[in-house]
């Protein structure tokens, strides 16, 4: 569990800009979202990210298990100085469950209640969000923000390790498009089950078929429709 645990408001920076619209220049007030340089020190190397400065031991904590080979394990946190922090690693954690199945109606329904409850995103338009939805109980279990999309996988699982969460066992939910980079970290992390509102590529469907990942993008409730790019012959997304 973190040690010293960080959290801070985090609100988004005043400046003033000079906007061309409508074939008109006009100066006036704006905000941007803060980004930070954080120190990750991890099996004896310092590591470089870039992120949103709020609840940053889940970031960290994920980041080394998905990226510098900590795999589905407890994490201890500690924060060294501002802006840095060492992670060591702890006991497995199974992370061999099925995410279950869910019907296009609720997948809908429950990516709209995603994307639709307030955040970072209405202040700056700068951040994208990722969640875990239980298929068995219905419910979005946590919920994660960050100006990289790969850091709100990172923080998903940052956030398992803490609880002792199998995130196998749950549906990944992401706003943004998921490419190679991002498909390849969800499975590292364990996801079978993926649903985006935006595109896939060609890379991300054939890392799911390879996987036995289900992946769907462009669920778009508004629209009502998604795309279901590769599922098992048992489906996990039912009409």
């Amino acid at each position: 569990m973190p040690k010293n645990e960080t959290r801070c408001s985090c609100e988004p920076k005043p400046i003033t800009v000079t906007q061309y619209k409508d074939g008109q220049w006009a100066v006036h007030p704006d905000v941007v979202s803060i980004e930070v340089p954080i120190k990750l020190n991890f099996n004896g190397e310092q590591h470089m990210l870039w992120a949103w400065p709020e609840h940053l031991e889940d970031l960290v904590a994920g980041h080394a298990l998905l990226d510098l080979g900590g795999g589905s394990v407890k994490t201890t946190v500690e924060k060294v100085s501002e802006g840095e922090f060492t992670v060591t690693t702890g006991d497995a954690i199974e992370n061999d469950l099925e995410p279950g199945k869910l019907h296009g109606s609720e997948m809908l329904g429950a990516m709209a209640t995603f994307i639709a409850e307030e955040g970072q995103w209405h202040g700056t338009g700068c951040f994208h969000r990722a969640g875990v939805y239980n298929a068995s109980t219905h419910t979005m279990l946590h919920r994660t923000e960050d100006i990289g999309r790969h850091n709100c996988v990172d923080r998903l699982a940052g956030w398992a390790s803490r609880t002792e969460t199998p995130l196998s066992g749950l549906v990944l939910m992401v706003s943004a498009r998921v490419t190679a980079s991002l498909c390849a970290k969800a499975i590292r992390a364990g996801y079978k089950f993926i649903i985006s509102r935006s595109a896939v590529t060609s890379a991300s469907i054939a890392m799911a078929e390879e996987h036995g990942v289900t992946l769907v993008g462009f669920a778009r409730d508004q629209e009502k429709r998604f795309t279901v790019f590769h599922d098992l012959q048992t489906p996990r997304v039912l009409t």
